[in-house]
Formats: structure tokens, C-alpha cells, sequence
């Protein structure tokens, strides 16, 4: 079962609400990233469990200007950046199940922003030569304990 016309557009509307766009940062452009593709396949692959907690979370957060803001209106009719304050404060906030749903759906929008090679690349998530980094060894100082009978 996939999800429904309505929590694909919830999907459009809160996933990229993660970036705040007066925050600068990565800067997305417009299109870029397909959210709604990168949610629905996280969905397939999750659990009978996990895919209503994803429902859930995303009918708690179209919700939230409620109980968040204390607003009575929907999370798709606050501007861009009020949008990213709720997210902010629900994924801070004292309970952990608002917690746990702020960090579910980050996690989703994380995911569908990274399988987008641009961006990786302007994170410079992949290296150029897939070789994996060096590290410096250190070394350590070397202890001598005395044996129990030089004692």
C-alpha cells in the first residue's frame, strides 16, 4: 500500500521545510531534489510499524502550528521560514515522541536530499577518488611496567 494523494503533497510541503531558506546553507534549487520520491521509497522499504509511524508524523506536523505556535491553522499555510521554526522546535522539543517524529522525517529529507549527486557533491560528501581518507597515525606513548619480582 502506498501512500495517498494527500500525504504526498504533506510530504512536498514539510520536507523541504528542514531548510530554512533565509539560513543560507545548501541552497537548493528549485526541482532539485524530488522529496516525494525520496520519501515514497524510504516508505516502501520500511516496516508495516514504520510506515504509519511516518503517516503519523507527517499528520502531526500539518497539525503542529496548533500546538506548537498555538496558531489554528495548517503547517502548509506558514511562510518558508516559519515552517522550518516549527521543525526546529519540534525536533527540540522536551517530549520525545515530537522529538522522534522531527527526527524520522529529517532523516527522510536528509536521505532524498543525498541521492542527488549534486548534492553530495557541494557537501563534498563523496570523494573525488572514492579512495577512502587517510588518517596520521600518532604514535603512543609506550609504558613499561616493572614485573612483580623486580619490585
Amino acid at each position: 500500500m502506498t501512500m495517498t494523494g494527500v500525504e504526498r503533497r504533506w510530504i512536498s510541503v514539510v520536507l523541504p521545510s528542514f531548510l530554512d531558506p533565509s539560513a543560507g546553507g545548501l541552497g537548493l534549487e528549485p526541482g532539485e531534489v524530488d522529496f516525494v520520491d525520496g520519501a515514497l521509497t524510504i516508505y516502501a522499504a520500511s516496516s508495516p510499524p514504520a510506515r504509519l509511524g511516518m503517516r503519523v508524523a507527517l499528520l502531526t506536523v500539518m497539525l503542529s502550528p496548533l500546538f506548537i505556535v498555538g496558531r489554528l491553522t495548517s503547517f502548509a499555510r506558514l511562510d518558508p521560514t516559519e515552517r522550518s521554526a516549527v521543525l526546529a522546535r519540534i525536533c527540540g522539543h522536551r517530549l520525545f515522541v515530537l522529538r522522534g517524529i522531527g527526527v524520522w522525517l529529517k532523516l527522510a529529507a536528509s536521505m532524498a536530499m543525498f541521492r542527488v549527486g549534486s548534492v553530495r557533491a557541494r557537501t563534498n560528501h563523496d570523494s573525488p577518488t572514492g579512495a577512502p581518507p587517510t588518517r596520521l597515525r600518532v604514535a603512543l606513548p609506550l609504558l613499561l611496567i616493572p614485573s612483580a619480582e623486580a619490585l
